[in-house]
């Protein structure tokens, strides 16, 4: 990230292999490499060719660390994509005030870029559809109400909506937010989709995608993990796929036109907001929100 945001913690270099070194001397000859990627919320490294650290930069992405701490191994197994398995929970200590993780790496590389450049293999529709399918069949009626995942998605759309109208970024062209407004309030008045929730991953977006060659095989960062409205998780429909795999994808799933109105506004709202944020920092979510709206506004 090219500059601190406001209540960030700063991570260097120096701090991670401190951490390292003193709470896991086992891998203290380990290299340690940071990486770049289109992530927000934490500081990541390779700790020699099987492992990843994973720094959270403030308090909320901490709260989301120790949530996936907790639901990860509830998912091994259960998704057509491999999960983040967790083989250390670091302790916060003075110079570092949160805990911090250590996961196996997932072979591969996350599918930003391919995105971008509208390298879009046919078989992720599929593969996508089978996750978000899968997510959908965990029963939250064998868990108690009180330990489902909480997150700031999911809930109304109205809620989502929150934001786009006094932002003090606002910016021209197709992003100005009247275009992305008419969206939702076309989605408003077409109804209220299936109101049963579901678990949401809730950032199904490219730089959470991790394919070899031509197939999606893995699915990071579970901290937005959540329930809520199904329609939540059909936002990779437009940050991912393109116009075929898009029809591919909706017929997989049997989306009714209500539910995909909710999915292509949300999808909408999520680019604009990560396009306002981070292109003014030169940071990576930018173009992927970018392109999210072209492709909803395209439709």
């Amino acid at each position: 990230m090219p500059a601190l945001f406001d209540g960030e913690t700063p991570v260097t270099d120096a701090l991670v292999r401190s951490l390292v070194d003193e709470q896991c001397p086992r891998w203290r000859d380990l290299p340690l490499r940071g990486m770049t990627t289109s992530g927000t919320e934490h500081a990541t490294y390779r700790l020699g060719d099987e492992l990843l650290v994973r720094v959270p930069r403030n308090g909320d992405a901490e709260t989301g660390l120790r949530k996936e701490v907790d639901w990860l191994p509830r998912l091994q197994g259960r998704l057509p994509l491999e999960v983040p398995v967790v083989e250390h929970v670091g302790a916060p200590r003075e110079d570092y005030p949160h805990a911090w993780s250590v996961n196996r790496w997932i072979e591969g590389a996350d599918v930003a870029g391919r995105v971008l450049a509208g390298d879009i293999p046919a078989g992720w529709a599929d593969t996508l559809a089978e996750t978000i399918a899968a997510l959908q069949a965990v029963d939250l009626r064998s868990i108690p109400p009180e330990h489902w995942p909480r997150g700031s998605r999911g809930g109304h759309l109205s809620e989502r909506a929150d934001g786009l109208d006094d932002s003090d970024d606002v910016v021209s062209g197709p992003l100005d937010s009247s275009h992305i407004r008419q969206v939702v309030d076309d989605a408003l008045a077409a109804g209220v989709p299936d109101d049963r929730w579901v678990l949401l991953h809730a950032d199904l977006i490219p730089g959470n995608l991790v394919a070899r060659g031509d197939e999606l095989v893995g699915l990071l960062d579970f901290g937005t993990l959540t329930t809520g409205y199904a329609a939540t998780d059909l936002t990779p429909a437009w940050w991912v796929l393109d116009a075929p795999g898009r029809r591919r994808f909706r017929d997989l799933l049997e989306v009714d036109d209500v539910a995909w109105a909710w999915g292509r506004a949300c999808a909408a709202i999520q680019g604009c907001f990560a396009h306002w944020i981070y292109a003014p920092r030169g940071h990576g979510l930018a173009p992927l929100g970018a392109r999210a709206v072209g492709e909803v506004l395209a439709d």
